[in-house]
């Protein structure tokens, strides 16, 4: 199987997580399985999608140097489809943000996130695709509440825009709870996940769909 250069990516920031401890305040690495479903339309017509499981996987880097922002590289698998059509949003998200909050109760993250998608749409009878390699600037916003003792927690974590044609949001709700290892913590989360991507001419492209279903991950955080 090819990897995409969004795949490397995260599996070179992954693999930097452990080194990087030095040098930064915190390091995670983490995976999501999607339990995706979709529905909508791709040029108009609405399409009955076929869709498996998809993967996330992520890192992030924190540390304590002022005005400058810390970072997530995030991978997400999106690709469906239907009755010979073919539509794949995978994307990749770089995060750029501050941590408003980071207390042993509650966290706040406040940033930018630049979402590059690098899928390919093809409708039936279109023997040529069309590829949706382009970039989308979203506002992000993440937060995190513990249940102080018991290692529970409840998070949210939200990607938006909307401006030129392009409605998109990406938002993920859902439960956790966290164990504290030798030398960094393991969070088990559980919840719900909804891609809206509502688009018009999108390299050519008029897509009006959403992507919704349970996940579950895990994470590690150094």
């Amino acid at each position: 199987m090819k990897l995409k250069p969004s795949v490397m990516a995260v599996a070179l920031a992954a693999g930097l997580a452990m080194p990087a401890q030095a040098d930064f305040l915190g390091a995670k690495v983490g995976m999501d399985l999607f339990f995706v479903a979709t529905d909508g339309s791709l040029s108009s017509d609405t399409q009955n999608w076929n869709d498996k499981s998809r993967l996330s996987a992520y890192a992030a880097f924190e540390h304590f140097i002022p005005l400058v922002p810390n970072l997530m590289i995030r991978y997400n698998q999106m690709g469906t489809t239907a009755a010979g059509n073919e539509l794949d949003l995978s994307n990749t998200d770089f995060v750029f943000y501050y941590q408003l909050l980071d207390n042993t109760g509650v966290e706040l993250d406040l940033g930018m996130n630049y979402r590059l998608y690098s899928g390919e749409a093809r409708e039936t009878g279109d023997w040529a695709s069309t590829d949706l390699d382009k970039g989308v600037l979203m506002g992000y916003a993440r937060s995190r509440v513990n249940l102080v003792g018991t290692g529970l927690f409840a998070f949210a974590d939200v990607s938006l825009t909307n401006y030129n044609r392009k409605q998109i949001s990406d938002f993920q709700l859902g439960m956790g709870y966290s164990m504290g290892l030798i030398a960094l913590d393991l969070n088990l989360k559980a919840g719900y996940r909804q891609h809206d991507f509502d688009v018009r001419r999108f390299n050519g492209v008029n897509v009006d769909v959403v992507q919704d279903g349970w996940f579950m991950g895990a994470e590690l955080n150094f």
